[in-house]
């Protein structure tokens, strides 16, 4: 599902591949993108977005000037790989916020 905001895009995301031990997982994915012609900056931007079903940890990967990723396999990742997990956990206050809209 995808909802607009002023600016960009949102759209869940759903893993993919995932054995069956890993299926029963807490974590709640989504993409953000902008186009440039909605940038001041002129940059197309897209963000990975995950967050666990408490709301008590956020994770975010910002990506510059379209780059082509398998999202859903990033999501995958996330839930497999315990640090890849961790090196995108983010302390930014506005995670939270973003999240609470959706």
């Amino acid at each position: 599902m995808e909802t607009q905001s002023n600016l960009g895009h949102w759209c869940k995301l759903t893993p993919t591949r995932l054995s069956k031990k890993d299926q029963n997982h807490c974590w709640v994915f989504a993409v953000y993108f902008e186009f440039r012609s909605k940038r001041d900056d002129g940059r197309n931007y897209q963000a990975f977005l995950f967050r666990n079903e408490e709301r008590t940890i956020f994770g975010l990967k910002e990506i510059w000037d379209w780059q082509h990723v398998d999202f859903r396999k990033m999501a995958t990742k996330v839930i497999q790989d315990k640090e890849f997990q961790e090196s995108l956990i983010s302390e930014d206050p506005d995670l939270p916020k973003i999240w609470k809209r959706r």
